[in-house]
């Protein structure tokens, strides 16, 4: 589906509307169980259709759990356009090809800062290399429009700020134990030693002086999941209650469209997101080239400062990143 952008949210055919809103709400309020001939009743459905949208809304993320005493909200971590109090429009998909497609398509057709793209499933989602990013349903992918005076020369603080919000996020969720993996990979400890449990993505588009507007996407594996030959986790590793997603999406959203209108240049907020190097990192330029970095610090562009006192390294810059002595 393609989007639209407008004051009230674009959606798939099949997103959550009023009547939904209405069940959800019902359900919340009884904390029990609801009787589906009296909800239905109530709505002025009949309970068949009660059933058919039940089914739906656990597609959704509404954990509806269907007994004799009627339906019960089990789990709450639903998305719907009224869970998401972003800053801007809003548009949600079940599926999509990209979010952060769908989000430079809006922002090319005058996106407001802070307008928010997020879907249940991707079919195409990419790293920031062009590689395929695995977006299976249960996890959280989402892309938001900024629109800042940030030059392009400071894309790296972009993307500090970015992953910076994440961890602050997750952290306040009761989360521990994530690290950001410059430049683009978040992950923790896991039994294979560390897993990839979410990435960040930055783009751009405008002149070389000032970004008519970025895009950041975010993807964050929250169900657990297995991806064969692959060295994943999930929030749901970490904790028995994981985040709301629509909560996380919208906070996100919100506290980086605010940056973005006045950024804050913060390298000792950065401090925590330095790659650690022990004898060094080996690192492989765009151009084919290698150089060898031990990182101490950001400077106020969210370049990599190195110790040596060589160039800095900015994260357009670099395509692999890895430890001394560690071979891939």
């Amino acid at each position: 589906m393609p989007p639209t952008v407008a004051s009230t949210p674009s959606r798939s055919s099949s997103a959550p509307d009023a009547l939904d809103r209405r069940i959800t709400t019902r359900l919340r309020e009884v904390r029990g169980p609801v009787s589906g001939q009296a909800l239905a009743r109530d709505l002025g459905i009949s309970r068949v259709a009660l059933w058919k949208r039940i089914q739906a809304l656990e597609a959704w993320g509404y954990g509806i759990e269907a007994s004799r005493k009627g339906y019960q909200l089990v789990r709450d971590d639903g998305i719907a356009a009224w869970e998401l109090a972003a800053p801007g429009p809003v548009m949600l998909f079940d599926e999509t090809a990209s979010t952060m497609n769908d989000a430079r398509r809006a922002a090319e057709a005058g996106a407001v800062n802070g307008t928010l793209t997020l879907a249940l499933r991707q079919n195409a989602g990419r790293d920031r290399t062009g590689g395929a990013w695995e977006s299976p349903a249960g996890g959280l992918y989402f892309s938001v429009v900024l629109r800042s005076p940030l030059p392009l020369s400071h894309s790296g603080a972009l993307l500090l700020e970015s992953a910076r919000t994440v961890l602050d996020l997750l952290g306040k969720a009761g989360i521990e134990g994530l690290r950001f993996d410059w430049p683009s990979g978040i992950s923790t400890a896991c039994r294979d030693g560390i897993c990839r449990i979410g990435g960040l993505l930055v783009e751009s588009g405008g002149s070389i002086l000032r970004a008519d507007y970025r895009v950041v996407g975010v993807g964050l594996n929250v169900a657990k999941l297995d991806v064969p030959g692959r060295s994943v986790a999930a929030l749901a590793d970490l904790t028995e209650t994981p985040p709301r997603r629509a909560m996380l999406a919208a906070d996100f959203a919100r506290t980086m469209a605010s940056w973005a209108l006045e950024p804050r240049l913060e390298p000792e907020r950065w401090a925590g997101l330095i790659p650690r190097s022990g004898a060094g990192l080996r690192v492989r330029l765009w151009n084919g080239t290698e150089r060898i970095l031990n990182p101490i610090g950001f400077n106020e562009r969210g370049d990599l400062i190195d110790a040596s006192g060589g160039p800095a390294l900015s994260p357009g810059e670099c395509l692999t990143l890895r430890p001394i002595g560690v071979s891939s």
